[in-house]
């Protein structure tokens, strides 16, 4: 069952880094480096810690203008990261979303939970 939260949470990405051809170097971006979005690795929902396994898939959506009209700011879109998480309790499929221009930056919003 999928369920929809729209609630802060607080995330903790990896470390930024950058890709040339296959090579992997942390830093400033070479010319034909592709910058690489640090992933979520763990986060606190409800004062629960879950860690993530497995990153299933990410992209970029759109945000609700007609609902948010006042709260875009900015950024009218985020980038949402769809993960398998969990704690000793159990696993699930999370869907969790950031606003800021680089996609992994605070605030972190809780979309969805499928267990």
């Amino acid at each position: 069952m999928v369920r929809r939260y729209e609630e802060p949470v607080e995330v903790r990405v990896e470390a930024a880094a950058s890709t040339t051809a296959g090579t992997f170097s942390p830093g400033t971006l070479a010319e034909g480096a592709v910058a690489v979005r640090p992933r979520p690795r763990a986060f606190v929902w409800r004062g629960r810690i879950l860690v993530v396994r497995e990153v299933l898939d990410d992209w970029s959506e759109r945000r609700s203008w007609w609902r948010d009209l006042n709260d875009l700011g900015e950024r009218p879109e985020r980038h949402v990261w769809r993960v398998e998480a969990g704690s000793a309790a159990g696993t699930g499929v999370f869907d969790l979303a950031s606003d800021a221009a680089d996609g992994c930056s605070d605030p972190w919003v809780l979309l969805r939970a499928q267990d």
